[in-house]
């Protein structure tokens, strides 16, 4: 029988950073403004289906797998 079990993932959250200049085809994310050392990242994508308010936060993050335990299949 196979091993059917998809790998486990641990999220990290990053950040928290506001958005800016949203338009229907993206939005900006202000990062490090407040530490005085402001950068931007513009994602291009259709807004349409998201609910963005100028100076909302979002969460950045990333994905890890988590190792399997010895002994295990």
């Amino acid at each position: 029988m196979p091993n059917d079990k998809k790998p486990v993932r641990a999220i990290l959250p990053l950040l928290r950073a506001p958005i800016s200049s949203i338009t229907p085809e993206g939005f900006t994310i202000l990062l490090g403004a407040e530490y005085g050392s402001p950068t931007s990242v513009r994602i291009s994508t259709s807004t349409a289906a998201f609910d963005l308010r100028d100076g909302d936060r979002i969460t950045l993050y990333t994905e890890v797998f988590l190792k399997s335990h010895e002994g295990t299949a």
